[in-house]
């Protein structure tokens, strides 16, 4: 019995053994040389890297042996610029060799496993590519025509372009840049997600056409957020205190603050690239932010002048506007359309414009004696509760 149990247990060390060898074959794995023909410094990948910086091989790679599985080799960070993929070994990697950045496996296996494939994009209503799944590889204006909407909490990227998701349909609202794989959506976006688009245009350096682009970490990378309007309080989107770095359309001019509601300390910035706001003391500190200036596109004679608020009276420490007006217009106690941000936000942006802290004092004229312009929207007032704000007093003290 004793030579029989020993036999059993070379048995189980063997079925153990073979079964460890076949799960590592069925593991997808290179290893990347940085000399030709398989040679020098190596490194050994079995899941996508976005950046083989962080394994110190970035723009290295000559050569590959595929132990298992097809991989492809881009580049660029994110799996962006030039790309290849293969399935075999390779000599020489020719126009990438020493310009490969960014590596990751495709089909089936760990790190690859249901990648959509081409210039695509799937959502997942689970987290970790779980639960039901769309695969879009157009743009989708709303995801509720495609029973989709507001569902989306993890993403499988492919492809070479950039995708834009919104927060609402046809685009609107706070939106986010996708370039890879999000096992979490975060940003504030998770089941927020109502329309979706490739981007070709939108690449690190470029700059957004309207409004301005967010960045989790220094240098545009981590998260990105895009907003074209006023939000008072970043912890709406999941993005308080979170900012690193930030990109601004030209000719827009912008105001960040330390607190919501645009409070604490602020910084304005006029159509800059700001690649890292430690410099300003403000890296992962802004709650609310909000544009200050607004470029007129309405057309006629008014099109391509600023609409710079005029008719000040400057004092020893203040500035006072009798009449504060736009392009013409009187500035209408409402900043939007809706009714919102009306009177006294509307007398602080007149001021925080104008370089003063805080709007001391301000009226409003109920009899409609000229027409007005809504400063948060560049466009004239057209309802039947318009009025001017008249009578501002701006100062820096609190």
């Amino acid at each position: 019995m004793g030579a029989i149990k020993h036999l059993a247990a070379l048995a189980g060390l063997a079925m153990t053994a073979f079964a460890s060898v076949t799960a590592s074959a069925s593991a997808q794995e290179i290893i990347l040389y940085d000399q030709p023909n398989y040679t020098g410094q190596s490194v050994r990948i079995t899941s996508y890297v976005r950046n083989l910086s962080r394994v110190n091989f970035n723009d290295r790679a000559s050569s590959a042996r595929v132990i298992s599985g097809t991989w492809r080799i881009c580049q660029h960070t994110d799996m962006e610029g030039t790309c290849i993929t293969i399935d075999e070994d390779h000599p020489t990697l020719e126009r990438l060799a020493n310009f490969a950045t960014s590596v990751r496996p495709e089909g089936n296996g760990p790190g690859g496993e249901e990648h959509p494939g081409g210039e695509s994009l799937t959502l997942y209503a689970g987290e970790n590519y779980t639960g039901q799944f769309i695969t879009l590889d157009s743009a989708a204006a709303n995801l509720a025509r495609h029973g989709f909407n507001d569902r989306a909490r993890s993403i499988r990227y492919s492809g070479n372009r950039s995708w834009r998701l919104c927060q609402h349909a046809n685009y609107g609202g706070a939106c986010m840049e996708v370039r890879s794989d999000m096992p979490v959506i975060h940003g504030g976006m998770a089941r927020q997600i109502s329309s979706a688009e490739p981007d070709r245009t939108n690449r690190r350096g470029n700059r957004p056409r309207n409004g301005v682009w967010l960045y989790s970490g220094a240098e545009f990378r981590g998260q990105r957020v895009d907003l074209d309007q006023d939000i008072a309080n970043l912890a709406r989107i999941n993005f308080n205190d979170i900012i690193g770095s930030l990109v601004i359309a030209r000719g827009e001019r912008w105001e960040v603050c330390e607190h919501a509601n645009y409070r604490g300390r602020c910084e304005v910035f006029n159509g800059d690239i700001v690649s890292d706001l430690s410099q300003y003391g403000l890296r992962h500190q802004i709650s609310s932010l909000r544009r200050i200036d607004r470029w007129d596109g309405s057309g006629g004679g008014q099109a391509g002048r600023w609409s710079a608020i005029e008719g000040g009276v400057r004092g020893v420490d203040a500035l006072f506007f009798p009449r504060p007006e736009i392009n013409g217009y009187g500035v209408d106690r409402c900043a939007r359309s809706n009714g919102n941000r009306c009177d006294l936000e509307t007398a602080e942006r007149i001021c925080r414009a104008a370089g003063y802290e805080h709007a001391e004092h301000y009226d409003i004229d109920r009899y409609f004696r000229v027409r007005t312009w809504h400063v948060g929207e560049s466009r004239e007032c057209r309802g039947r509760q318009c009025g001017a704000i008249v009578n501002v007093l701006c100062t820096n003290n609190r």
